[in-house]
């Protein structure tokens, strides 16, 4: 969409990947790129992309409208993260009430404790 031709952003890409495998897999589909092979068989061949991102590039190659439809995968990925999230801090949040509680109980029996023991010695 910024008129960066497509072998220099994955230049870019693969140098701000910080994994090397995946910077490796990145560079690879550069080069079968410059030698002529579409993006949709070099990302499906690279093992990289779910279906869904796949399907896109493919009807994005076919419309002329790649940018756009990576641009939708990416938004509909950026909401399920933010629905995993959400639902991942539900399921914890019950755990670390516990977790506070227990420290709490620990913290009234240190208090409470002694105190019990002195009124024993005090009555005996």
């Amino acid at each position: 969409r910024s008129g960066v031709p497509l072998t220099s952003a994955l230049n870019l890409v693969a140098d701000a990947v910080s994994n090397a495998f995946m910077a490796d897999r990145i560079l690879q589909m550069r080069k079968n790129i410059e030698k002529g092979e579409s993006l949709s068989r070099v990302a499906g061949s690279s093992k990289m992309f779910t279906p869904l991102v796949l399907q896109m590039i493919s009807v994005g190659e076919e419309t002329g409208r790649v940018d756009e439809l990576l641009g939708e995968a990416a938004e509909f990925y950026e909401r399920e993260v933010d629905y995993d999230l959400k639902s991942l801090t539900s399921k914890i949040e019950p755990i670390l009430i516990m977790i506070v509680a227990a420290m709490v109980l620990v913290l009234a029996l240190g208090i409470f404790t002694p105190m019990w023991n002195m009124m024993g010695a005090i009555q005996g």
